[in-house]
């Protein structure tokens, strides 16, 4: 079985969110959100190394987070300014020919999800379709959006490693600093795989969303009908 390294992105400052302290570091449950989706990656045989990129301030927070919940071995390696640069200074430490990535303020990451995302495509991204009536427009209406081929872009996402490697060194040297990974490959004429995500595999961004996030945590009942699977959430 090939070892895919991982590339967990924890760097970001998470102000929508309200409050002095990064979403992804934000008490969920009990514990910080992001060991979550670190329990659940530590539960895959088939990852090889596993990287946290975190700002350089909270780098003693997410060390002590590490050592009290995840398994020996994870590397923490110091972000940027953006995310794009984050992920370039994370792509340094990956070794295998094709790496995992993941969002550290996405809590609900399943070991189903995680599966999904193996592949030999380009880039492999969970999706998940818009439920929503979207419409265009500053102060006045301009336009209705029809939603039936929009995507609401998750991760886990695995990319093939020289290429995602050298798209990001292309738009460092291009000043293109683009809002996600997707955009960015198909900037560089990469193919994007869409495979099936989860409503609840949402990134927690706002005061709502993390209000949201305890509400599923306190009901297990629900996991099921979320597309939770039977290994989230437990001790």
């Amino acid at each position: 079985m090939e070892r895919q390294d991982l590339l967990v992105l924890a760097a970001g400052a998470g102000t929508r969110v309200g409050g002095e302290v990064p979403k992804q570091f934000l008490s969920l449950g009990g514990h910080p959100a992001m060991v979550y989706g670190i329990r659940v990656f530590d539960s895959v045989p088939w990852i090889g190394a596993r990287v946290l990129v975190c700002a350089p301030d909270m780098m003693d927070r997410a060390r002590e987070i590490l050592e009290q919940h995840a398994q020996p071995g994870w590397e923490l390696v110091p972000g940027g300014r953006t995310r794009a640069e984050s992920v370039r200074l994370g792509l340094a430490h990956i070794r295998s020919e094709r790496v995992l990535t993941h969002n550290a303020a996405m809590a609900f990451v399943t070991r189903r999800l995680v599966e999904q995302v193996r592949g030999d495509d380009d880039c492999i991204t969970t999706a998940t379709p818009l439920e929503y009536n979207l419409c265009e427009g500053d102060e006045f209406a301009e336009r209705i959006v029809p939603r039936a081929r929009l995507k609401y872009i998750n991760t886990p996402q695995s990319f093939r490693t020289s290429l995602f490697r050298a798209a990001h060194e292309r738009a460092h040297r291009e000043g293109f600093t683009p809002l996600s990974d997707t955009e960015l490959m198909l900037h560089c004429g990469h193919t994007v795989r869409f495979v099936p995500g989860t409503p609840a595999n949402f990134k927690i961004t706002t005061r709502t969303d993390l209000l949201t996030a305890e509400a599923i945590l306190r009901e297990p009942a629900v996991w099921e009908e979320l597309g939770l699977d039977s290994y989230w959430g437990h001790e």
